[in-house]
């Protein structure tokens, strides 16, 4: 039977200098567990950005871009075998084009099945059901299992499946919660031959910032926090399982061999938590001298991040670490029950800067709640940071993700109308946007006042992060005409001239001959 899996173009608002497309791990995730289960099972991968990485797209519907190649390519690209097609959704601000293109899909495929999962369908498995007519189900959560079981019946008498969302004529069913994969090693590492790599690492195009060729992979699944403004609990729910280290170590092996890496990113939610299993982790790399730059691109925790694991860490090459302090003020942290303490995260940030790792702040502002005093303090951490070494210090607005506690209340205070207007919002509210928000959940801040704060932030930190140490500034050049990034502020420089046909075509490849000598650098395995 012929199964087709699809992510769609990446939306952003126009002029956005958003993130860059990173390889979908998880519909790669789901093709793995198809093929390693039924031999009968043919499956066809459409990755839109991966088609074509620097394809850059209008949606004048919605005053929108998007990377990669466009639906009626993609609708081309459907197999006219395909009994049912997956189709990942993973964000809430893509929903408006992800609804149009399923309803054209349908339109064009009508006898197809269409299964789509990820965190905004799980969030909202009813909504989305009588907002899109075209999606027959929903897988909710974790997706393997239950997919692969709708494969089998093909998509009939799925009653009995959990973790499935749908209408039977009006009524949503939803049936019982599927429980945790807990033993994640016995889940096939992604298939990269149905969602090809190749394009991500020829273009040094990763999640997060790094040299050369950048593999994603997960050590981990779930986390075991409760903050109100995420919704990977719902997603994953809060236990926190880790893989074995020896299957870990072979993945990565295995990786070094096939695609000659160089480095690694770990896309895992909350990557340390359990102190132990890292310094074991670094030990075992080091026991088998794999020599990778990596990072952890994702946010973490200072708990388990003290001196001994920071450098640990340090002395297997980790290059990149990002703390989610989120707020610099204890009454916010408080409100928001993200559990941690400021001084202790100020000291372990101040560990990985003296072991020449390049660390990166996550910081927030415009909480519900959140008054100018609090924000103030969050503003006053942030060049704080900088001042410690921190060189990526970015500050973010506050929006209201579904699945999240404080969605959930605004929902019921009715400060949010569910509806096209919202979503939309949530597109133009990009992370890596400069114009103001054009809404604000801050009863004491409007969207411009905190846009000033937020802008003023930023600059005051990037202005010190960079006058204090101007070798910053020379890497970063050095960066924008080299396939390697330190922070994700040379990443965007890198990305977006990478899209210029001019830069890449002549001027680079001029200033390599001219300034830099030509150099392959090598992963080795002992």
């Amino acid at each position: 039977m012929m199964v087709t899996l699809i992510r769609f173009a990446l939306i952003a608002p126009i002029g956005d200098a958003g993130s860059e497309p990173a390889p979908p791990v998880g519909l790669a995730y789901l093709a793995s567990m198809c093929k390693d289960a039924e031999a009968d099972i043919e499956i066809q991968g459409i990755d839109a950005a991966g088609r074509n990485l620097n394809k850059i797209f209008k949606i004048p519907k919605y005053n929108l871009r998007g990377n990669g190649i466009e639906i009626d390519e993609i609708i081309k690209l459907i197999d006219p075998r395909t009994k049912i097609i997956g189709i990942s959704s993973m964000f809430s601000h893509e929903w408006l084009y992800v609804r149009d293109c399923i309803e054209l899909i349908k339109k064009n495929f009508p006898k197809v099945k269409i299964v789509v999962g990820g965190e905004h369908v799980t969030a909202l498995p009813e909504y989305c059901l009588r907002d899109c007519k075209a999606i027959d189900y929903i897988s909710l959560g974790e997706g393997e299992e239950t997919w692969l079981e709708l494969i089998k019946k093909k998509g009939n008498n799925i009653d009995a499946i959990a973790g499935l969302a749908y209408l039977k004529g009006n009524e949503f069913i939803q049936t019982d919660p599927r429980k945790r994969i807990k033993h994640i090693d016995n889940i096939p590492w992604p298939d990269w031959k149905t969602f090809p790599i190749e394009p991500y690492l020829d273009n040094a195009v990763s999640f997060g910032p790094g040299s050369g060729r950048n593999m994603p992979i997960l050590a981990s699944r779930g986390c075991p926090y409760e903050c109100t403004f995420c919704s990977n609990p719902l997603m994953f729910g809060r236990r926190y399982f880790v893989r074995e280290i020896d299957d870990l170590i072979k993945q990565i092996k295995y990786y070094i061999e096939k695609y000659k890496i160089t480095g690694l990113q770990f896309y895992d939610l909350t990557a340390i938590v359990k102190r132990k299993w890292v310094l074991e982790f670094c030990k075992v790399l080091k026991e088998n001298n794999i020599k990778l730059e990596w990072s952890l691109p994702s946010g973490t925790r200072s708990e388990a991040l003290d001196l001994e694991v920071i450098q640990a860490l340090a002395s297997v090459n980790l290059k990149y670490l990002v703390y989610a302090p989120e707020s610099g003020s204890a009454k916010t942290l408080e409100r928001i029950k993200k559990k941690i303490k400021i001084p202790a995260v100020e000291k372990s940030v101040k560990y990985a800067v003296s072991q020449d790792i390049v660390v990166r702040t996550n910081l927030i502002i415009g909480f519900p709640g959140e008054t100018r005093l609090q924000l103030y303090r969050t503003l006053y951490q942030q060049i704080k940071f900088a001042f410690m070494g921190v060189e990526d210090a970015p500050t973010y607005y506050f929006n209201a993700y579904p699945g999240t506690e404080l969605f959930d209340q605004l929902l019921r205070e009715k400060k949010i109308k569910l509806n096209d207007n919202y979503f939309h919002s949530l597109a133009t509210l990009s992370h890596y946007n400069l114009i103001p928000t054009n809404v604000s959940y801050n009863e004491y801040m409007g969207r411009y006042e905190l846009y000033f704060y937020r802008m003023t932030g930023m600059i005051l930190a990037y202005s010190i992060s960079y006058l204090f140490r101007p070798k910053r500034i020379l890497r970063t050049i050095k960066s924008i005409f080299k396939d390697n990034s330190s922070t994700v502020v040379e990443q965007r420089f890198k990305d977006f001239l990478r899209k210029s046909n001019l830069f890449t075509k002549h001027i680079k490849p001029f200033v390599l001959k001219v300034f830099f000598k030509k150099h392959k650098g090598k992963t080795k395995i002992e």
